[in-house]
């Protein structure tokens, strides 16, 4: 009596992906990551630059100190952006699948649309929370190269680096919106030139 072989690893694997990319499409997950990562990664950059100039107007002078208190922060937009997305969308995903339940008159608990909406409240509170904490780590570039350049100049190109991660980040949403892209580039640029700006004056106000 012979077993029926069974299915390789690459073939398991393929099966997985391709039962993913189905919960994506049924979940409709593209378009809310997307809005998600550009809105959570822009708050990441600007976070950090206020962080910057604080540290800066402040006199720290110690890579790490500095290095730390962005982490710090970035951490905690990243928890906090995670949890809050997924309880966010585990009640707005729950909510429907009920309304769902209701107006077919069926339990859909073990239905592929319900095994879609777990997948997605996964993703997007994944992609929610781990934007801002990288976006605003990309900033940080700089310090890591305190041993080879100054500690005024890994300020100034910190906030160099912030700033052309969103242009970047103008790009992306104008990519997704089709306008232009360097015109979408430039006006997310500008909105952190101002807020650059405005921690300035307030910074030196305080001072």
């Amino acid at each position: 009596m012979s077993f029926p072989a069974k299915p390789s690893i690459g073939t398991r694997l393929r099966e997985r992906a391709a039962t993913l990319r189905h919960y994506h499409e049924i979940a409709e997950v593209g378009e809310i990551a997307r809005r998600y990562f550009a809105m959570n990664a822009f708050d990441g950059v600007l976070t950090a630059i206020g962080v910057l100039v604080g540290g800066y107007l402040g006199g720290v002078d110690s890579p790490r100190a500095i290095f730390v208190v962005v982490l710090s922060t970035a951490v905690g937009m990243g928890v906090s952006g995670f949890y809050g997305s997924y309880l966010v969308e585990r009640a707005e995903r729950g909510r429907a699948m009920r309304e769902l339940e209701e107006s077919t008159l069926s339990s859909l608990e073990d239905t592929t649309i319900s095994a879609a909406s777990r997948y997605a409240t996964i993703v997007i509170a994944v992609v929610d929370g781990a934007s801002p904490f990288l976006a605003a780590m990309i900033v940080m570039i700089p310090f890591l190269f305190t041993g080879v350049i100054s500690m005024h100049t890994a300020y100034f190109a910190a906030v160099a680096v912030g700033l052309v991660e969103l242009f970047f980040l103008g790009v992306f949403l104008g990519a997704i919106s089709r306008e232009r892209l360097w015109l979408s580039g430039l006006r997310l640029a500008a909105a952190g030139v101002i807020a650059l700006i405005i921690s300035l004056l307030l910074g030196g106000g305080i001072g």
